[in-house]
């Protein structure tokens, strides 16, 4: 029975925006990030009291926390999904291929919330204080599939590189669909790494990990050099590194945080039924809410902020953001400069042209092929 884990947690937030923005933005447009605001809030059937904002705010800006543009091949409607009692469904995608099933809904749930993004906070890319009511997303994938179509990667296996970006991670590994996975989450932290059935790194006196086997069994164990090979030859053919277990059995834990960023989480229903879900700006306790409500029995809260994403392939620009680093993405969920860019948070670039935010670049991936 998989359990709470003690690994301290390594967010990667929207201080690193500034430095991953690229100067190829110095041509982009002055404009912000042309979004439509998204449908109406969902039915207020859920009102955790995390949601309230720690002081009143003095003023209020308009979010454009959305995702509209043009409907591509893999869009479904919206009102064809069957979702969550107090969810709002958004949009929604289906794709199909190889025996992977896989379903994708962005929904709206629970009340808005209004919030301070100040320079003196955890946001220090940020470049001046402003106060944002914004409706909370959730993008939840539902994938039935056989074991062993589930996969990590780092980006050295994948890229050569020691980090790359979501996209490039997922196409070079022949992903359906693909979540940024944990910070430090392979080489050289706390314990071996296990990767395709093998070990790819012994570095570490051991750390408790997930392990993930052929069988779709998951377990939370303390991998150490000693016993990896022994894990493997009972069947482990990937470890992962975690901030937290969020699911444990049905229940939630570890839900009590108000860490109002995107955050990215890999569930499980059963062996063959997975959720790969990206949040934005949504409350954790929400987020478990929402997955429990789609059946999660396990969850694993892996790396945020910035670096939050999900790629689909073929899904493109489901967001209609300008920003060069972003617009030629595969990936249903805004990302959180995009966010902020659409705020007005970002600040100018060296051409004296608002900045339009970029993804960040991380160590692995958690995908589906």
């Amino acid at each position: 029975t998989p359990e709470a884990d003690t690994t301290a947690a390594e967010n990667t937030t929207a201080a690193e925006v500034n430095a991953q923005t690229s100067a190829e933005e110095t041509a982009a447009s002055s404009e912000a990030v042309s979004e439509s605001a998204e449908e109406s809030t969902a039915q207020d059937t859920q009102k955790p009291t995390a949601d309230k904002p720690a002081s009143k705010p003095a003023t209020t800006a308009k979010s454009n926390n959305s995702g509209s543009a043009s409907k591509g091949k893999l869009e479904v409607s919206a009102g064809s999904v069957k979702s969550i009692a107090g969810a709002k469904v958004l949009r929604a995608w289906k794709l199909n291929s190889n025996g992977v099933n896989i379903e994708i809904h962005r929904i709206a749930y629970g009340p808005q919330i209004t919030q301070a993004f100040k320079k003196a906070n955890a946001d220090g890319a940020i470049d001046y204080d402003k106060t944002v009511t914004y409706q909370p997303i959730i993008n939840v994938a539902i994938i039935t599939c056989s074991p062993e179509h589930i996969g990590v990667a780092s980006s050295q296996q994948l890229l050569g590189t020691n980090v790359g970006r979501v996209e490039d991670m997922g196409r070079k590994s022949g992903a359906l669909i693909a979540i940024n996975g944990e910070a430090g989450s392979t080489y050289k932290k706390g314990a071996p790494t296990i990767r395709n059935g093998s070990v790819v790194s012994t570095d570490g006196s051991g750390q408790k990990r997930l392990l993930i086997y052929r069988n779709g069994t998951w377990k939370v164990e303390t991998l150490t050099n000693e016993n990896c090979k022994s894990y493997i030859s009972q069947g482990v053919y990937n470890s992962l590194r975690y901030q937290w277990q969020v699911i444990t059995n049905g229940k939630a834990t570890n839900e009590h945080d108000t860490y109002y960023h995107n955050r990215t989480v890999f569930a499980q229903i059963s062996e063959n039924k997975y959720i790969l879900a990206v949040g934005e700006f949504m409350p954790l306790d929400n987020m478990m809410k929402v997955l429990i409500a789609y059946g999660a029995r396990n969850a694993f809260l892996l790396n945020g902020g910035n670096c939050s994403s999900m790629y689909v392939k073929g899904i493109g620009n489901t967001t209609g953001t300008k920003a060069t680093q972003l617009k030629n993405l595969n990936k249903p969920c805004v990302i959180e400069s995009e966010f902020f860019a659409a705020n007005g948070m970002l600040g100018l670039n060296s051409a004296g042209k608002q900045k339009l935010g970029g993804p960040c670049n991380e160590l692995d991936i958690v995908y589906v092929k």
